[in-house]
C-alpha cells in the first residue's frame, strides 16, 4: 500500500508539471517509465535521440508523441519532489522484496499446500501465503468452512427470519485476510464463463458489485477451506462435485 500511494505521488508530481507520459505508458514504474523519469529527474535535455535509447519495445514507435507528453513545465521544484519520491519507492520496493524472500523461506514447508491454493481461480501464490500465515493450514480448529469465514469476517447474517429482514453487514475479522479475498474474487469476476464468475454476476445482478465481491470472497475462503481439508485440487474439486451429481442422477 506504501509503494501505491507513492506511485500515486509520482503521477501527481507529473500532473502538476504538465507532464502526460500516462497517456503512453501504462506502467509508469516500468523500465521505459523509470528511464524518462531520471531524464527529468537529471534534467536531461529531452531529445527525439535521447528518448529512442531510453523507451523500449513498442514505444519506439511512439517518440513523437513522448516527446510532446515531455513538454511540461518542469521545474526545479517539481524534479527535486520526483526525485525524493522515487527515492521513497525504492525503499518500499527493497523492503517488499526482503519480505517476499523471508517468506518465501517460511513457505518452502507449505509447498504442497501452496500449490493447492493455487489452484483455485484467483488465488496466486501470494493470496496463497497470506491464507496460510492467518490462517494456518490445519484446518480442524474450525468445525466447518462456516466457522472459517464467520472468523475471518465474511459470514454475513441471514437477512431475513420470520419475515423480518436483519443487517447483512459482514462482522469485523481479519482485514488483511478480507482484503486479499476481495483482491482474488476481483480477478476471478474477469475470467467470464467460469461456474464462480457467473456466481458474482448473478448476485451483482441482485444485491450490487460490492455485496458481490463479499460473497465470492467468501465462497473462495469455503474453497479453500475444503482443499486444504481434504488435501486436493481446485479441479479434483471439481471433479468430485460433478462424480456426486452423476451418482444422484443414476
Amino acid at each position: 500500500e506504501s509503494r501505491n500511494r507513492e506511485t500515486n505521488r509520482i503521477h501527481k508530481i507529473l500532473q502538476s508539471g504538465g507532464i502526460k507520459l500516462t497517456t503512453y505508458i501504462e506502467d509508469i514504474m516500468g523500465l521505459s517509465g523509470r528511464n524518462l523519469l531520471q531524464l527529468l529527474v537529471d534534467g536531461t535535455p529531452i531529445t527525439p535521440r535521447i528518448v529512442h535509447q531510453s523507451v523500449y519495445t513498442s514505444l519506439k514507435k511512439k517518440v513523437p508523441q513522448l516527446m510532446e507528453a515531455l513538454d511540461g513545465y518542469f521545474s526545479d521544484h517539481h524534479r527535486f519532489m520526483l526525485k525524493q519520491s522515487l527515492e521513497i519507492y525504492d525503499f518500499y520496493q527493497k523492503q517488499i522484496e526482503l519480505l517476499e524472500e523471508r517468506i518465501n523461506v517460511y513457505l518452502s514447508q507449505y509447498e504442497n499446500h501452496v500449490e493447492i491454493l493455487d489452484s483455485i481461480p484467483g488465488i496466486d501464490v501470494i493470496t496463497a501465503s497470506v491464507i496460510i500465515s492467518e490462517v494456518g493450514v490445519d484446518m480442524s480448529q474450525f468445525p466447518t468452512s462456516g466457522h472459517l469465514a464467520s472468523w475471518a469476517g465474511l459470514c454475513p447474517g441471514n437477512n431475513e427470519s420470520a419475515g423480518k429482514k436483519r443487517s447483512t453487514k459482514i462482522r469485523h475479522g481479519n482485514s488483511y485476510l478480507k482484503k486479499c479475498l476481495c483482491q482474488a474474487a476481483f480477478a476471478v469476476k474477469k475470467q467470464k464463463g467460469s461456474p464462480l464468475a457467473d456466481r458474482f454476476y448473478q448476485i451483482q445482478s441482485r444485491r450490487g458489485s460490492q455485496k458481490a465481491t463479499i460473497a465470492l470472497a467468501h465462497q473462495l475462503l469455503k474453497i479453500a477451506y475444503i482443499l486444504l481439508k481434504e488435501q486436493i485440487t481446485y479441479p479434483e474439486f471439481l471433479a468430485q462435485k460433478k462424480t456426486t451429481r452423476d451418482e444422484l442422477v443414476a
